[in-house]
């Protein structure tokens, strides 16, 4: 049977006890038809009894947590949680998803309460030219910001206040489709946070809304940075570097992402990036692949690309050091008992829109795979159980269509021990049964998840019946359906 809910910690406990009494006292007031109290004096008041409560800073950063991140509560009563427990001593925010009518409400808030923050995330705050003025506001006084996620919201000006006031930035999110121009990158490379920077996420994938010269400003200047997270033409500013500016540059990356890479290129991006961990290539030209021979990666992930050449790399020192791999688009036939002789140490493996799969080499077995997804990959059902019949040490499998049935569940999962699984997804498996939930649960002793139903041979009732044996056997394993909680 899988794993019992496990019983909440006495300060989650508490911690939801004291934002529910929060919550309920401030509808109270809004909602009663007997009460006329002035809400401001009310939130002066709840702040007092949170401080002769003892309440620390982090108690306050963590109420605004659970809170701003409720997906039942209206936005009206997570903004006014905001403005009441917002305080120079919090330290990290996430304002999630607001309407816009709040955004300029919800700047004034952060720029006049904020000033303890070192972690802002603007994520779902979508900034106008009219506020922008509030964003500026806000990197003047959050002086002490290591963490900065402001999507689509990036321009000039707004670098250049970061470059001014933001001497300890680290992680700097400012991807998407944004005003930013070479000014502000320039600004930013040469600014205050230039020696603290090590993540910056800029621009969009596939897409060369910023120009690569551009981008060769910030590993030019900023020389801890280790990630240019969604930029994915990394290369192209590496060369620039090496061929125009100084041909024995060296930086500190340790991932790279570009698109239709040539073999000159890749060699560049090789020796300028000596610390080089994780490669992303999308649409490498033809031999390109060569210059990784020597290579000693730990992630690849490619995209657009030939079987045939993958392999013939693999066969290489580098196919021994991999562990992770994923595959997009690839044409050719690849054959997954090969991939394990060349690749045994391989902990994760993606593979999506493969031409073909195959399992033949059934001596050959992944020994340490703990993470498998197959998604629009033309692979025949008896190759697919045979090979999963070898990756019993997986944690985590999901393939989008299969044509298992229930005496298949039985011949994999109860007739070999799949010991440490904890999500199994078949996006669309219809001939797999409520018969089929039940073996996986008693047969997987760690699942926690099993979706996605919809596409399954389950009826409501069905649903109902599962639903009643897991909460009368109090199971902490969730099923999903349409990606909901089924």
């Amino acid at each position: 049977m899988s794993k019992k809910c496990s019983v909440r910690s006495l300060s989650d406990s508490c911690l939801a006890e004291l934002a529910n009494l929060l919550v309920s006292t401030i509808s109270y007031v809004q909602y009663a038809p007997d009460v006329h109290l002035d809400m401001s004096i009310v939130m002066v008041e709840l702040n007092e009894y949170l401080a002769q409560a003892g309440a620390t800073s982090n108690i306050y950063q963590d109420l605004l947590r659970v809170i701003l991140s409720s997906d039942y509560l209206e936005a009206n009563m997570r903004f006014i949680c905001l403005q009441m427990l917002l305080n120079c001593g919090v330290h990290f925010l996430v304002t999630e998803v607001f309407p816009p009518s709040y955004y300029e409400k919800i700047l004034q808030v952060i720029a006049a309460q904020g000033a303890g923050l070192r972690v802002l995330n603007l994520k779902g705050i979508w900034v106008k030219d009219d506020h922008m003025h509030y964003m500026y506001e806000i990197v003047r006084r959050c002086k002490q910001l290591i963490k900065l996620y402001v999507p689509y919201i990036a321009n000039d000006q707004l670098l250049e206040e970061i470059a001014a006031n933001c001497t300890r930035l680290q992680i700097l999110d400012i991807s998407g489709e944004t005003d930013i121009t070479e000014i502000g990158i320039d600004c930013l490379a040469k600014g205050a946070c230039a020696q603290s920077l090590t993540i910056v996420d800029v621009g969009m994938p596939g897409e060369e809304n910023i120009c690569y010269s551009d981008i060769a400003l910030i590993l030019e200047n900023c020389h801890h940075v280790e990630t240019l997270s969604t930029y994915s033409f990394v290369g192209a500013a590496l060369k620039f570097i090496h061929d125009h500016i100084d041909n024995s540059f060296r930086c500190r990356l340790k991932y790279a992402h570009d698109t239709a890479t040539d073999e000159d290129t890749l060699n560049v991006m090789l020796q300028t990036c000596p610390q080089l961990e994780t490669l992303y290539l999308d649409s490498p030209k033809l031999g390109a692949l060569r210059a990784l021979q020597t290579c000693t990666l730990r992630k690849l992930k490619i995209c657009k690309f030939i079987v045939a050449e993958l392999l013939s790399l693999l066969e290489r020192p580098i196919g021994r050091n991999l562990r992770h791999l994923t595959m997009i688009k690839g044409t050719g036939n690849l054959e997954l008992g090969k991939l394990a002789r060349l690749c045994p140490t391989l902990i994760d493996l993606d593979c999506y829109v493969i031409e073909s799969l195959s399992y033949a080499q059934t001596q050959a077995r992944f020994q340490q795979l703990e993470s498998l997804e197959i998604l629009s990959c033309d692979m025949l059902t008896s190759s697919l159980k045979a090979f999963l019949c070898t990756t019993t040490d997986l944690k985590r499998l999901a393939v989008d269509s299969v044509d298992f049935n229930d005496d298949d569940i039985v011949s994999m999962f109860v007739q070999h021990d799949f010991k440490v699984l904890e999500d199994i997804w078949f996006t669309l498996a219809p001939e797999l049964t409520v018969q089929a939930v039940e073996l996986l649960m008693d047969s997987c002793p760690e699942l926690q998840s099993v979706g996605q139903l919809t596409g399954w041979s389950l009826s409501p009732d069905d649903l109902s019946l599962i639903r009643g044996l897991l909460k009368s056997g109090n199971s902490s394993l969730v099923l999903t359906s349409n990606g909901l909680l089924a």
